[in-house]
């Protein structure tokens, strides 16, 4: 039996507790160390009061993979961490107002890359005033004939809007008028890894932490770090098994107004948690209907994936019923984990990982890296021979012919998009994704648009470094030169375009595209002729209109008689572009963008620069 005082000194090392209400439970359980009882179940390990370990006089518990979890005097998890005593997550209780019972406050969670993300309840209170009185018959309204034509007007089932607005989320406001009110939590990065500095990433749907009731929906998904996900079901895996040792907890379901199902959604929740649907019909299926995704039952898995950090090696491992998954390497530039492709997957831009006797292998591309097997990260399962990663004709290094960007292993983290919490404006290279969705909307709407393409041998992207891979297309071979300016979205393009490519075997297609360092290259770039001109205008340019001038002139310079353009840039440019010699085939705001408009479901205060517009223009 493990010294539980030897783990709970490992505990004192800077980072580890970030809460004073932790230090104090630590320091508390040191004092009751020896008059704490022990007990092994199902192969864990329990410190614990009274005659047997509960819900309620567990203090501590090591999981048989060496996991530990330790509890308060009230028996809520505060703290969880691996074998070697590295956090993986400290939650925060606070007295309930009224009953005095321990309530969720916060939680960190210690991502693989070493950065720490958090979860806050209730982060945001959302208000709406309606006004009935105009309809016919509002006297007789009930709330529920509220929520139902709510329900028609949202297309989401009924039941979900039942689920979420409850009476009390109406409050009369005068004859015929109400203020719905809606909470949500919050997802955050914690900059220094405790709440004094925040980054806000999402909001969730309202979670019953104190009895779990649902699987949240993080509604900016594309917003989270890497590993967020995983460390957050971690968490409410650990949640849900120690509440259901108090009473049996129903399985939970995924909800929203409305979901966001995807494959890789599917993939964490089914990691942690084993779906259960309708007999005789495909789960995934199911699944990826927004309007039944609610229907799955979910329940949590025996053994889900387990984390490990290494100091050693400066490495975090996901393991899984003695199956390595994953490896992410600490302060990686590259900052792409390595995968265990035995069982078919993909390694993203050929980052794979193999277990071969004692040894780890990390293979990226031709390079390889060995390392011994520690017995405490439980990995039992070895390929029965060499994987052999598949062949392709160059790596995502390729792009970067001339010279491969200096990148700053943390701010490559970072290159998501990142909306403000609140009603600020939205930072411009967050704006690029959905004006790249109105670029492909234009498309779709031009019968003749494949016809047009078929033409496009040469293209330039210019300024677009946030969403570089959206303006190449893997169909057809083309040549491609990007000049960028931010080194870190660059190389985050670059992979991928090259993963995206490489799973349709469309590599060929965009082997000559070329990345290049706009200030080196901008002016040789210029002189040369393209079919399709892809150009942002900073914003800082738009309100200078002889400099917007200039920038447009430089890319009619460089259209083909009949090219094609897509360029970014303030509204009154339109009133220059026929004297340039551009037929405007579309122009719109994008604070008019429907894909704008979807946003503000999710952050209805956010702001967009109202200038700001996407022309699609032809050279005559």
């Amino acid at each position: 039996m493990t010294d539980p005082k030897t783990f709970l000194d490992v505990l004192e090392k800077p980072g580890n507790v970030a809460f004073p209400a932790s230090l104090q439970e630590i320091e508390s359980l040191k004092q009751s160390l020896s008059s704490l009882n022990h007990a092994t179940e199902a192969g864990s390990d329990y410190w614990f009061t009274g005659d047997a370990p509960s819900a309620a006089t567990t203090r501590i518990k090591q999981y048989p993979t060496g996991h530990r979890v330790f509890y308060t005097g009230q028996g809520r998890r505060f703290l969880m961490t691996d074998p070697e005593g590295h956090t993986l997550h400290e939650a925060e209780w606070q007295p309930h107002p009224e009953t005095g019972e321990p309530q969720f406050k916060n939680v960190r969670m210690q991502l693989d890359c070493r950065q720490w993300a958090g979860i806050r309840p209730r982060a945001k209170k959302f208000s709406n005033r309606i006004n009935i009185s105009s309809m016919p018959g509002w006297e007789r309204m009930t709330l529920d004939d509220l929520r139902k034509g709510a329900a028609q007007a949202w297309r989401v089932p009924y039941s979900e809007v039942k689920y979420f607005y409850h009476d009390e989320n109406f409050v009369p406001a005068g004859k015929g008028e109400y203020d719905v009110q809606l909470f949500k939590d919050g997802l955050y990065v914690l900059i220094d890894g405790d709440w004094e500095k925040t980054l806000f990433i999402s909001y969730m749907f309202t979670v019953n932490w104190d009895r779990l009731d649902l699987i949240p929906v993080v509604e900016l998904f594309q917003s989270t770090l890497p590993g967020t996900g995983g460390a957050a079901f971690e968490f409410i895996w650990g949640l849900y098994e120690d509440q259901s040792r108090q009473a049996d907890l129903p399985p939970l379901r995924y909800r929203g107004l409305p979901t966001y199902p995807s494959k890789e959604a599917f993939n964490i929740f089914n990691a942690f948690f084993e779906p259960k649907g309708p007999k005789s019909e495909d789960t995934l299926n199911v699944f990826m209907d927004p309007d039944r995704s609610h229907e799955l039952e979910w329940t949590p898995r025996a053994n889900p994936p387990w984390r490990y950090f290494s100091d050693e090696h400066k490495i975090s491992l996901s393991v899984q019923n003695g199956l390595l998954y994953k490896v992410s390497v600490q302060d990686d530039p590259v900052a792409l984990p390595y995968i265990n492709a035995a069982r078919g997957g993909r390694g993203p831009c050929q980052r794979t990982l193999e277990v071969i006797g004692d040894a780890l292998v990390l293979h990226d591309g031709p390079e390889r890296r060995d390392l011994p097997l520690d017995p405490a990260w439980n990995i039992t399962k070895q390929a029965s021979q060499p994987f052999t990663p598949p062949s392709h004709p160059f790596g995502w290094r390729h792009f970067f012919s001339d010279s491969l960007p200096a990148v700053d292993p943390l701010k490559v983290l970072f290159t998501v998009p990142i909306y403000p919490d609140g009603d600020a404006e939205i930072h411009e290279p967050t704006l690029q994704p959905m004006a790249v969705d109105q670029i492909l909307h234009y498309m779709e709407q031009h019968a003749d648009m494949a016809e047009r393409l078929e033409k496009v041998k040469r293209v330039l992207v210019h300024t677009f470094d946030t969403v570089i891979a959206g303006c190449i297309d893997c169909a057809q071979a083309r040549e491609y030169v990007v000049l960028y300016s931010d080194a870190e979205f660059a190389q985050k393009n670059a992979q991928e375009l090259w993963n995206y490519a490489a799973a349709r075997n469309q590599l060929e297609n965009v082997r000559q595209t070329r990345f290049l360092k706009e200030e080196d290259n901008v002016e040789a770039v210029y002189q040369e002729t393209y079919d399709l001109i892809y150009k942002w205008i900073p914003f800082f340019y738009h309100t200078d209109r002889d400099t917007c001038e200039k920038i447009l002139m430089s890319v009619v310079q460089a259209l083909a008689p009949g090219g094609l353009a897509f360029l970014v840039g303030p509204w009154p440019l339109k009133g220059l572009l026929e004297a340039y010699g551009l037929h405007v085939l579309n122009a719109d705001r994008i604070v008019e963008m429907p894909f704008f408009q979807q946003h503000l479901k999710m952050c209805p205060e956010n702001q967009a620069n109202p200038d700001a517009t996407v022309f699609f223009v032809e050279k005559k």
